[in-house]
Formats: structure tokens, C-alpha cells, sequence
């Protein structure tokens, strides 16, 4: 299992892209994107994720070096945005960046995408929000792979949503989820390592429990939390497709046949402190949180508490000082989606242990 340092993490997916024909800038933010996601321990969003979807996306002509976001309509709090074309992780970055300069001047900002691009992990968008000392929230629609709830056909998409909020001394909580019981990485990575499919995660057209990971293009994931999850991914349907006015769930998000409803959608939102009680008493308040969570008596037998996103901040401490390991199913993963694009593994993958 190779162990590649951050900044080697980085460079390696800057450089990829670039040979790939991004510029500079997108190049970064995508690396950006990647190592944060790789750093935090949502390893199916970093590397094998943002190297293999851009590639791909740039092979299929999806993704166009240079490409520019246009500003469809907009007011001082709101905008809705078509991306076509546009760097996935870049398209997410510039329109967080907007929805927090309206929050600024508005409050509120809340920016709407379409035709758009993979963009990898949204708790890294989520998180500038919290790193300006606000409130952000993001969500995405995908093509259909999970069933509503009660049902057995393909209609809702695994629709990941996410939230940041900044702490007085704590680092920010940042959720980040599927609305799948598992998400659609978790799923590639068990079927890549051969791992038995634990119930709960798909279900057949039958209803029957799919657990051979050799099937599991075939199955139909469910949502987590039962109805729960399942009314919050057709919110999120209604937020990103629907509110641009593109598609909703049951519709093929990624491959429409309509040019113009093509693509994924997503929705950010930043929500400044300052215009309600102050950014201070929220950060404070949100630390108060924090120790309510971890004074909570815990389970028998089981360890304390802990706020989302906890976790994720020790992992990124520790990956820091000694390295982002990378399960060999997914480092090949990564040499594959290279060797499709054509590209020199000699040189991208120099110094990097095998």
C-alpha cells in the first residue's frame, strides 16, 4: 500500500491534470479538493475519485479546460448558475466563494448549479464557508441508483448533502453523507476488493438482499434511515434539479438525453451569524454544543461521544505528519485512469513507492 505524503498527494493530482490539459488554477483547486478529502479520511472522494471522474469527464468531452460558469439569473442573495463545461471542483469552489460574499452583503446566499460536473467531497465547499465564520450547507443530486423508501425500482440518486459550522475553539463540525444506507464509493471499493456486501445496502428487483459484490451494478441501494433518508434525498432532488428547473429523481441526471437538463446539480448555501445574533454568540454557542456532545454519558462499553467531523480533524493531523496511505485496490484505480488518458506514469509517478 503505497504512503504518499500530502504535499506529494498534491502534486501528483496537479500534475495529472495538467497533462490532461487543465490549467494551472483548475489543476490546483482540484488537488485542492482531492487532499482534503484524502487527508480527512473519506479516501473514496480524494485521489481515486477526482483523478478517475475528471479524467474521464475531460476524455467524454464533459469537462472543457477554460470553460466559464454563467450567471443564468440572480438578485443580492441568490443566483442560479450553468456550468457546462466548467472543472467540477472549480465550479464548486467559485460558487460557494459567491454564496458567502452574498451572505456577507445579504445574510443569507444561496447559489443553485446545473449542467455541472462531479465535484467530489462537499464537506470541502461546506467548510470554506465555516473557515469565513459561517454557516455552509451543500447538496447534490445524482443519477438514479437507490429505490424510495417501500420500493424496489431506481429512482433516487445517493444525493450527498453536507454542513459546516464554525466553532469558537473547536474546529468546525462538518457532516457530510450519502442519503444512501452506503454510499456509491463505499459500494465500488467492496466490489473492487471482492468484500461480502453487508445487508441493507441493495436489494434486488425483488426486494431480496444483494450481498455478492460481483452484483452490485446490478442491485438497488436503499436509502439510510429508512423514510427519513429517503424524504431527504427527494428534498435535495426538489433543491438542485428542480429548482433550475433541469430534472428530478427517476430521471437520468448524468446522461439526459436534453443537453440543456444534462449534468449534475447542486446547491450552496452560506448563512453569516452576524445578521442574526452575532457571529460570536454562534461560535460560541455552537462550542456549548460541542461539550454537551462530549460530556454525554456514553454507551456501555463504548467511548465518548463525539461531534461529526471530529474524527475526520484527527485523521487529518495524523495523515499530515506521517502520510495518506492508498489501499492498493484504488492506487490501481488511479494508475488505470492515467494509462486511459495516455499520460506518462514514469513521470507522474516518480518517487512514489509501488
Amino acid at each position: 500500500m503505497p504512503m504518499i505524503s500530502a504535499s506529494r498527494m498534491h502534486q501528483l493530482v496537479q500534475e495529472t491534470l495538467v497533462a490532461a490539459g487543465l490549467t494551472d488554477e483548475e489543476a490546483t483547486i482540484c488537488a485542492d479538493a482531492s487532499v482534503f478529502a484524502d487527508l480527512r479520511g473519506a479516501s473514496t472522494h480524494g485521489i481515486v475519485y477526482i483523478v478517475r471522474r475528471t479524467l474521464e469527464s475531460i476524455r467524454d468531452g464533459k469537462t472543457v479546460s477554460g470553460s466559464v460558469i454563467e450567471t443564468v439569473k440572480e438578485s443580492s442573495a441568490t443566483a442560479l448558475l450553468k456550468t457546462a463545461g466548467v472543472v467540477g471542483p472549480v465550479m464548486g469552489r467559485q460558487a460557494m466563494e459567491i454564496a458567502i460574499d452574498k451572505a456577507e452583503t445579504s445574510g443569507t446566499g444561496i447559489v443553485n448549479t446545473f449542467n455541472g460536473n462531479p465535484i467530489g467531497l462537499l464537506g470541502y465547499y461546506a467548510n470554506l464557508a465555516a473557515q469565513k465564520g459561517m454557516v455552509g450547507i451543500v447538496m447534490a443530486n445524482t443519477s438514479p441508483s437507490a429505490a424510495p423508501y417501500g420500493g424496489t425500482s431506481l429512482v433516487l440518486g445517493t444525493n450527498p448533502f453536507a454542513y459546516a459550522a464554525p466553532s469558537s475553539s473547536s474546529r468546525p463540525i462538518l457532516f457530510d453523507i450519502a442519503t444512501t444506507v452506503a454510499s456509491y464509493g463505499k459500494l465500488q471499493r467492496a466490489k473492487r476488493r471482492g468484500d461480502r456486501l453487508p445487508d441493507g445496502w441493495l436489494i434486488d428487483r425483488q426486494g431480496n438482499p444483494v450481498n455478492d459484490p460481483a452484483k452490485a451494478d446490478e442491485g438497488v441501494m436503499l436509502p439510510c434511515g429508512g423514510h427519513k433518508g429517503s424524504g431527504l434525498a427527494i428534498l435535495i432532488h426538489l433543491l438542485t434539479g428542480a429548482l433550475s428547473g433541469t430534472t428530478v429523481g427517476g430521471e437520468d441526471t448524468h446522461n439526459h438525453p436534453d443537453l440543456a437538463r444534462r449534468g449534475q446539480g447542486a446547491l450552496f448555501m452560506a448563512i453569516d451569524p452576524d445578521w442574526f445574533a452575532s457571529g460570536g454568540v454562534f461560535a460560541d454557542l455552537v462550542e456549548k454544543q460541542i461539550g454537551f456532545i462530549h460530556d454525554a454519558a456514553p454507551l456501555p462499553g463504548g467511548k465518548n461521544p463525539i461531534y461529526p467531523g471530529e474524527r475526520g480533524w484527527a485523521e487529518l493531523d495524523r495523515r499530515t505528519q506521517e502520510g495518506i496511505p492508498v489501499p492498493e485496490e484504488d492506487w490501481a484505480v488511479v494508475i488505470k485512469a492515467i494509462q486511459q488518458s495516455k499520460l506518462s506514469t514514469d513521470h507522474l509517478l516518480r518517487g512514489i513507492p509501488s
